[in-house]
């Protein structure tokens, strides 16, 4: 006779030392921002309110990769687990299909929202941080494309996702974390108009990081969400 014994419940993250990791990831982006900041202004300028400048991208990408160089082993150690633990690892065609029903229902939120704005006169809102965006250039629009399709969708959702939704998952219902973790993401983009579409775009990734149990799945819809958003800003005129 065979026995199985049941697998045991994720160990809860510790408390503090995830309140912490928090704290030094976001002092770690903000440190390489200033780092890499000092030589970008010399070298090109003070950055201006255009998230569309070389420079103004470069500082971006660093405030995320700074965070991101310290989320990496503190998250591993905060959470008993490997990346490919926590979900790191090569898609399969299960995984592939949860992308394509996730993005499928992300265009129909985006449709349905669009049309809730317009209702509102709110519907040529542009998102804050993208008021006066505009791309000048071949390489400016490739460093928006890399920093806000590439290494933004990576490094929010190993923080988001594989750092605070998991901390919440382990302590209590997957839903209610979803919709805290959610809720965050919506917050930590500083737009009041677009809040709930972020919000429940941040409780979708979730959901579909907890189906497919592979974190590489919401960085990929994330990812094909911005590079739709940034495509659409910076080829039509009218959106910037």
């Amino acid at each position: 006779m065979v026995t199985t014994v049941a697998p045991s419940p994720p160990r809860p993250y510790p408390l503090w030392p995830t309140l912490g990791t928090i704290v030094l990831v976001l002092v770690a982006g903000l440190f390489a921002m200033i780092v890499v900041g000092i030589p970008t202004v010399i070298t090109l300028g003070t950055p201006t309110m255009n998230t569309g400048d070389i420079g103004a991208s470069i500082v971006i990408g660093a405030f995320y990769l700074g965070g991101f160089a310290v989320l990496v082993p503190l998250l591993q150690r905060v959470s008993h687990r490997t990346l490919a633990q926590l979900g790191v690892r090569p898609l399969d065609k299960f995984s592939w299909g949860v992308i394509a029903v996730s993005l499928l229902a992300l265009v129909a939120m985006q449709v349905v929202y669009q049309a809730i704005l317009g209702a509102f006169h709110q519907q040529n809102h542009v998102q804050a941080g993208f008021e006066h965006f505009s791309v000048r250039s071949p390489s400016s629009a490739i460093m928006v494309l890399v920093t806000g399709a590439i290494i933004a969708p990576i490094a929010e959702e190993m923080f988001f996702r594989g750092l605070i939704f998991n901390a919440l998952a382990t302590r209590m219902p997957m839903l209610v974390a979803a919709l805290i973790s959610g809720v965050l993401f919506g917050l930590g983009h500083g737009d009041l108009v677009l809040f709930p579409a972020l919000a429940l775009f941040g409780v979708l990734q979730a959901i579909i990081y907890r189906i497919s149990g592979n974190l590489i799945v919401p960085m990929v819809v994330h990812a094909a969400n911005n590079v739709i958003f940034l495509t659409l800003m910076i080829v039509v005129p009218s959106l910037r």
